[in-house]
Formats: structure tokens, sequence, C-alpha cells
């Protein structure tokens, strides 16, 4: 299929319902257990990184490089939260997203999404280069 094949205007879906180990309690002591800014950004990443996957070559993956949360409600345990990332614009290997999120009650946040897709062995290679502190 190939990168190429990756058109703007194209919608990915994914959700998780909202549980402990979302919770922004485990993240910063004494804040509300409900759904972390962290986990929605995870959430936004894994179904644009889930989605692109099915276009990449052997040899090929994604890193993402920027993410811009504006997370707009609290949601509660045993809610939903829905996202929808939608891809606005292609520029080589670089992919753009915008993207929301609601928890079947109201909108709980929106923003941007950005992906590279990289060769897998050579950012592997860079990775033990660091490792051995030859970064």
């Amino acid at each position: 299929m190939g990168i190429d094949a990756m058109q703007v205007g194209a919608v990915a879906r994914g959700s998780v319902r909202c549980g402990p180990e979302h919770f922004a309690s485990r993240i910063v002591a004494g804040t509300p257990d409900v759904f972390s800014t962290p986990a929605l950004g995870a959430l936004v990443e894994k179904t644009a990184a889930e989605w692109m996957g099915q276009y990449l070559g052997s040899g090929e993956m994604t890193v993402g490089t920027q993410i811009v949360i504006n997370h707009t409600a609290a949601t509660p345990e045993g809610l939903e939260v829905a996202v929808e990332v939608r891809l606005v614009t292609v520029d080589g290997r670089r992919f753009e997203f915008e993207w929301t999120a609601h928890d079947g009650v109201e909108q709980v946040g929106h923003g941007t999404h950005q992906r590279y897709v990289v060769d897998r062995g050579r950012f592997e290679g860079r990775l033990a280069a660091k490792r051995a502190g030859n970064g």
C-alpha cells in the first residue's frame, strides 16, 4: 500500500474506558481520580500511529514528534473517552493530524498531533549509539 496512499481528510477513531490506570491522581498526588491529560495524549498518539501502521512498509515505523493537548473537561471513571484524528497535512514523511475527544457527555479535548515515518533500522542504530555514549 505505502505511505503515498495516506490521504488528507482520512479519519481514524480510537477509544478507552476511563479506569484507575488513567487517573490524574496516579501522576500528581492530590489531584482527582479523572482521566489524565497524559492518558488523553497517549490515546491520540496510539490512534494515529495504529492507523498509519497499515500503510507502512517493512522496516518503517512512525514516531510522534509533537502533540498539542487542549484538555477541556474532566472525565470520571467508567466513561469511555473516544478520539477522532483527522489527517490534515502530508509533507513527505511528515504527517499532521487534528483531533477531538468526547466522553459521551461532552467534548473533553482537542488539538493537533504530528508524526514522521522513519526507517526502523536507522532509528534503532541511533539509539544504540546513544546508549553506548556515541550519540
